[in-house]
């Protein structure tokens, strides 16, 4: 519903929301139908801010695109920030979440220390670049509360 119109709390004017209405990256595969989405972040090791460094952050933006072309996975969103990495990617259901982030961790710490090795064992003097845990969220196309409904109410459905 394009065009809807919110007043903010305490502004004093319109503001105009669009809001899109397009169908869900639904794929299909052998055998299978999905549509996974992975909120990812994983950290430096000790917050260490290695990754301020321009030059760096954008190499190692090129390096995690590589990474996920190989293995065929759908990169939504990437960002990097100086002790953080941010991605939200779609990958195929036989790709559990932490071969994904054992993959992307794996691959890029290797690959830091040998194109930037100096300014790695500024800041990483043990050999790890990453933060041994990480984050993941899963993001769909409804709510929790909408399946939760429609998983409780499947007996009143006229075929089931």
């Amino acid at each position: 519903a394009k065009g809807l119109k919110s007043l903010e709390k305490g502004a004093t004017h319109m503001v105009k929301y669009e809001f899109r209405n397009d169908e869900p990256d639904i794929i299909h595969g052998r055998g299978y139908v999905y549509n996974l989405n992975y909120h990812i972040v994983w950290c430096t090791k000790y917050r260490n801010q290695a990754l301020a460094n321009p030059i760096i952050v954008d190499s190692l933006k090129d390096k995690i695109l590589q990474i996920c072309r190989e293995n065929e996975y759908t990169v939504k969103a990437l960002e990097i920030m100086p002790t953080h990495v941010h991605i939200l990617l779609s990958a195929k259901p036989k790709e559990s979440v932490t071969n994904i982030v054992k993959k992307l961790k794996g691959i890029t710490a290797k690959w830091l220390f040998e194109k930037y090795p100096e300014t790695m064992k500024e800041y990483f003097w043990g050999g790890h670049v990453w933060s041994p845990s990480y984050y993941a969220g899963s993001i769909g196309v409804t709510t929790e509360a909408v399946v939760k409904k429609y998983i409780e109410t499947q007996w009143n459905r006229p075929f089931h």
